[in-house]
């Protein structure tokens, strides 16, 4: 008698899709962009870039199947040390290297992740690890990725003053070596006015009360980050 492997969900992250740990693989449902998905992750084994899972193939369920990796993803609010903030920007620094030139790439200067967010970090003795979920992925400019980074974990637009902000963005667009920073504001604001669309189109099209709730306060809060950084973007930008 064949042994089935247990399955067991993944649960806690912001994804809606299905997705299960079998030993030491993960098993996700296919999506219309995952052949571009499984072609970045293959060319960043390639590359020899080690902070992201494998792509390992395809399951009898037609399930894509990427290697497991060990650690733990915040889920609630976290305070992020500048010492783990240098090592995340760090890796994708190395993640935007090993895919600039690249035929992915086509006109742009990198592949983007497009959600580089505290929640899709694997962090290991708090130490961060990997990026997961690259489902977003797509050609882009490193200041797409730079802004969503900030956005989400300097929390750019909530309560915390303009100066200690724009001091930890200098130190961190440092850490990465990004040098044209005209357009960073511009291009959180654009991050910032991205997610509240999709925000806003999830509420109307929303299925269950829930979801459409989540959905509406995320809208707001959104909303009061972009009058947040429109109203502080002069404190932002001469830090630079």
């Amino acid at each position: 008698m064949t042994n089935i492997p247990d399955e067991t969900p993944l649960i806690g992250g912001r994804t809606a899709v299905e997705v299960v740990h079998i030993g030491d693989t993960v098993h996700r449902p296919v999506g219309s962009r995952s052949h571009f998905t499984h072609a970045l992750l293959k060319l960043l084994e390639e590359k020899e870039f080690d902070t992201a899972p494998r792509f390992l193939g395809i399951d009898e369920k037609g399930r894509e199947i990427l290697s497991f990796i060990e650690g733990t993803v915040p889920h609630e609010e976290m305070n992020w040390t500048n010492d783990q903030l240098v090592k995340i920007i760090r890796m994708m620094r190395n993640f935007h290297d090993a895919t600039a030139g690249s035929k992915l790439a086509e006109d742009k200067e990198v592949v983007c992740h497009n959600d580089i967010a505290p929640w899709n970090t694997v962090l290991e003795n708090n130490t961060p690890k990997a990026f997961i979920d690259f489902d977003e992925a797509a050609p882009g400019n490193r200041v797409d990725d730079l802004a969503y980074f900030f956005w989400t974990f300097l929390k750019i637009g909530s309560d915390i003053s303009a100066d200690s902000q724009a001091k930890k963005m200098k130190t961190l667009c440092d850490a990465y070596g990004f040098i044209s920073r005209i357009n960073l504001i511009d291009a959180i604001l654009e991050q910032q006015k991205k997610i509240l669309s999709k925000r806003e189109m999830l509420a109307k099209i929303a299925q269950n009360s829930d979801a459409k709730e989540f959905s509406e306060s995320r809208a707001i809060k959104i909303r009061s980050e972009i009058k947040w950084v429109v109203a502080h973007r002069e404190a932002l930008e001469n830090a630079f």
